[in-house]
């Protein structure tokens, strides 16, 4: 319902900014966090609907390994469908790290983490400009125009949905993704110093997100991140 709902809200922010920039597709700033060159190469990446209850075949480990080893104790996640992942991890080098949950603190392993999840498809009735449009708006930095416009659709909600909506939109301000160019359709990466790098990508109408953490390093995770992003999308190539 949460998902469905920021959907939602989404949905009636662009239709209006839509209307305003019907004769653009593109958009630029010197802020990578704000708004980037929006790209299609006309594909709609339909060929990765075939790996959507295979996550072992839509990233391999033997894939993952050509970007970086994974250790033989490592331990794996696998599972099918939009919630579905192929996640290796195993323990490192690192110390680690305090977790506090419910005033409570706890010690957490700060473990290496490589893999692929949540594959989903926009409809095949979306445009593939208006996909790229949707999918920014999850991720960029909104200018005051677009929040203001956020809060007037929600003003015009049903309770349940603009109370989802607002807390939906809290938790969006707290993060920050920086725009990845040349991948994709289009692809933005945030770090977490206790959880690693995470990359979305969109190609098409497909998306997904890969998942790492090697080092403590950003951008090195960054760079392998994208290598195994571009595994993905060159099985439609």
């Amino acid at each position: 319902m949460r998902k469905m709902t920021f959907l939602a809200v989404l949905f009636f922010v662009l239709f209006s900014c839509n209307n305003e920039k019907k004769g653009s597709s593109e958009t630029k700033s010197d802020n990578k966090s704000e708004k980037v060159s929006n790209k299609s190469d006309g594909k709609s990446y339909d060929c990765l609907k075939d790996y959507k209850d295979d996550y072992e075949a839509l990233l391999t480990k033997d894939e993952m390994t050509s970007v970086h080893p994974i250790n033989d104790k490592a331990k794996v996640e696998l599972r099918s469908g939009s919630y579905g992942e192929h996640i290796y991890r195993w323990n490192s080098n690192r110390p680690s790290f305090t977790m506090e949950v419910s005033n409570m603190k706890m010690d957490v392993p700060d473990q290496n983490t490589i893999g692929i999840k949540n594959l989903s498809f926009y409809s095949d009735k979306t445009d593939l400009k208006s996909a790229i449009g949707t999918f920014d708006m999850g991720y960029k930095q909104l200018s005051d125009k677009e929040l203001e416009q956020i809060q007037k659709n929600l003003e015009k909600a049903e309770d349940e949905v603009k109370k989802t909506g607002e807390d939906l939109m809290k938790v969006r301000s707290k993060m920050n993704w920086d725009a990845v160019e040349g991948l994709g359709s289009s692809a933005w990466y945030k770090w977490s110093d206790q959880w690693g790098g995470e990359l979305v990508v969109l190609a098409g109408r497909a998306n997904f997100t890969i998942l790492i953490k090697i080092s403590d390093d950003p951008d090195e995770n960054r760079e392998l991140a994208k290598k195994l992003a571009e595994k993905v999308i060159a099985k439609c190539k």
